[in-house]
Formats: C-alpha cells, structure tokens, sequence
C-alpha cells in the first residue's frame, strides 16, 4: 500500500504522538509499504540529514506550547506532491494545520482518508486556562472527523469520550510496546551513579513531557512533603519541554533533570529506577506508563485517561486519584516503604506488557487502511 500520513508532530520532535507515528512509518516501510509524511518543520539535530519520507512545511513555535511547530503549509504544493506520491489512503494524524491541509487534499483528489485522535484537548484547554475554546473546537473537529471513514482512538475510555461528543465512526489504534528494548535487562549502575544512587537507594523516575498538563507540580509538590519519608531517595526527570527552565530554577532537594534521552538510553533509564511515577491526567493512552511495565519498574499512575485501558491498582500497577497532591504522596510513601509491594506490581507491569506487542496492533491499522481504500488484506499485508 501507499499510505500519506499529516501530522503536525514528527521526528525529531520527540512527544507521544511523535514517536508513535515513526514507529508506525517504520513499520509500514519494513513490511514494502510505501510512507509519505506531510508535517511541520524543526531544527534538525546537527549533523543530521532530513528523513527521507519527509515533506516540510513552514512552521513557527505554537504561543502555548513552544516545543511544538504551527505549520503553515501550502495547498497547492501539498496537492501536488499528494498527486505525484499517489497514496492509496490518507492519514490524517494531527487535526489542526496539517490535518486539515490533509483533508481538503484528499477531498480534491477522490482519496479515502483515516483520522486518529492522540489528545484530549479539553483537558489540555482546561490545564492551560483556555476551556472557553472547548466547545467551537468540538463542532470543528467533528466537521474535520466527518471527512473520514474512520476515527481511530487509542483506547477504549478515549473512544467511548469522542461518542460523546458526537463522534460515533470510530475505531482502535491501540499502543504497544518494544519489550526487547525496554527490558529489565536494562538496569545500569552507571546511569545510577550519575545522581548519587547507591545500590542499595532507591530511585524515582518521571519519563515524559515537562509540561503542565502532566501534573508535574503535584508530583514536585507531593515529593517535597515527604521529608524524612524520602529515606535518601532521588527523584529524576527525564524528558523536555516548557516548564524545564522552571523546575531547574526551583533546585528542589533530590530532584534531577536528565534531559532528553531516546533509544538505549530511554530504556536504561526506564530500567535503572525502583520505582515510576506518572501523574499525568490527561493520557489518552499512556506510553510511559507500559514503557516502565515493561522496563520491569513499578509504577506509581492516576486514576484517570487512557491509562485506565492496562494499569489495574494493586496488580500491576498502583493508582492514585487524580488531581491529589496528598494523595500522591501517601502513595509514594508507601511505594518506597514497601519493597514487596513494588516487587509484586513490577512482576505484573511485565507481564501486561508482554502481551502488547506492536505486530498485531500494526495487523489491525493495515486491515484499517485497506477497508477505507477498498483493498484486499492481501495488498495491505504486503
């Protein structure tokens, strides 16, 4: 097959949706599909040469969320490039600028188009002050998902949302998990070392956006409470974004940023903490969280989002309500009192993640493709 996939989101911009969306790329290309990627443009790391299924378009900062580019693509170029690539199905991965670019060129050129929802907006609109915008963003979006013969969430608790919103076309594009490369096997003492973690300490880590709506003031506020109940604990962020400069400014006792870290260096992290935690709220899936399962780590979530689609309390995962910042500390008092607890959550976060494994899940987006472009299976399994 020949798929287009729009996303204002794409290497080397590093987010959820990001990822997911190279991942998929390199997939469909492993497999002899042909991919043709329609995104924004950011400062390629030095050295470093474009990828190769990559069409740019003029970007500038997004006001609230800096680390992500506003594209301002243009129609006729889009078009013409969509023509010449002559895709069976069009993907449309991102809703805004190069969604919509997406849509109306799919339209012009007869192609069927899938549409995939990765962010709870209202929640993002609400965490940044801005839920007045909430309700016109709705009768856009449902506009923009009506294009599609398909609208593919990433979980259950996220489709069951876009129906009540009006949106009832829809699909699941679920998320899995490399468990070759985020393993347990994984654990170094050097990555340890680096902030002060002994073998016998325990360390704490956050893997994500540094960003508002992950709720990381709760988690740094909930990790000064503890006090003496850190017991020589650390805490390390791993990830970028808008509140980095901010957090580092505040130099909090035990707190360390880490950076941006991608590939063996993601997963040693992943592998080398005692114990995860993740109070993001606004998941529509939660990749860190199986990231960390699978990394043989013990997590520490919310009760809230896509999350609820694999983390079960008490099983392989412990759950803390949303939106506490009290309640979040007792959690992660008692996590790092009670190694037991932590062993029994690791051994069932493993197991959860072996069991989603992207092979089928990539299985089910083709047999997706193919339905919208009236395809046999065999064409798209090629």
């Amino acid at each position: 097959m020949r798929i287009a996939l729009f996303s204002e989101v794409y290497w080397p911009m590093v987010s959820g949706v990001g990822v997911t969306l190279q991942r998929l790329t390199e997939s469909l290309a492993a497999r002899g599909h042909a991919v043709r990627v329609y995104t924004a443009s950011y400062p390629l790391p030095a050295g470093q040469p474009d990828r190769p299924e990559v069409h740019r378009s003029p970007s500038v900062p997004l006001f609230l969320y800096p680390d992500v580019q506003w594209a301002f693509p243009r129609q006729r170029d889009i078009e013409d490039d969509l023509a010449r690539f002559q895709p069976d199905v069009v993907h449309v991965a991102t809703e805004f600028a190069m969604g919509l670019v997406g849509t109306k060129a799919a339209a012009r050129l007869g192609l069927p188009i899938i549409a995939s929802a990765h962010t709870d907006y209202e929640k993002y609109a609400r965490r940044y002050g801005v839920a007045f915008v909430t309700q016109v963003g709705w009768v856009y979006l449902r506009w923009l998902y009506g294009h599609a013969e398909r609208v593919l969430a990433p979980s259950r608790v996220y489709e069951r949302h876009l129906h009540a919103r009006g949106v009832h076309h829809t699909g699941i594009w679920t998320r899995g998990v490399d468990t070759g490369l985020f393993a347990p096997a994984r654990r170094s003492a050097a990555w340890r070392a680096r902030f002060g973690v002994g073998p016998d300490d325990l360390l704490v880590t956050y893997v994500g956006r540094l960003a508002r709506e992950k709720d990381l003031d709760r988690l740094l506020a909930a990790w000064g409470r503890l006090g003496a109940r850190r017991r020589g604990a650390q805490l390390v962020l791993v990830g970028q974004g808008p509140l980095e400069e901010q957090i580092r400014q505040q130099a909090l006792p035990g707190v360390h940023l880490a950076g941006l870290r991608t590939g063996v260096e993601l997963a040693e992290a992943y592998a080398s903490a005692d114990l995860f935690a993740f109070p993001s709220p606004t998941e529509t899936f939660g990749n860190s969280l199986l990231e960390a399962m699978a990394s043989g780590v013990p997590s520490l979530g919310v009760r809230a989002g896509g999350v609820m689609e694999f983390a079960e309390h008490d099983g392989n995962a412990w759950l803390a309500a949303p939106h506490d910042t009290a309640g979040l500390g007792e959690a992660l008092a008692r996590l790092l009192g009670d190694p037991g607890l932590r062993a029994r959550l690791a051994a069932g976060g493993r197991r959860t993640a072996e069991a989603r494994g992207w092979d089928a899940i990539f299985d089910g987006l083709l047999a997706q493709y193919a339905g919208a472009a009236e395809l046999p299976l065999g064409i798209a399994a090629a």
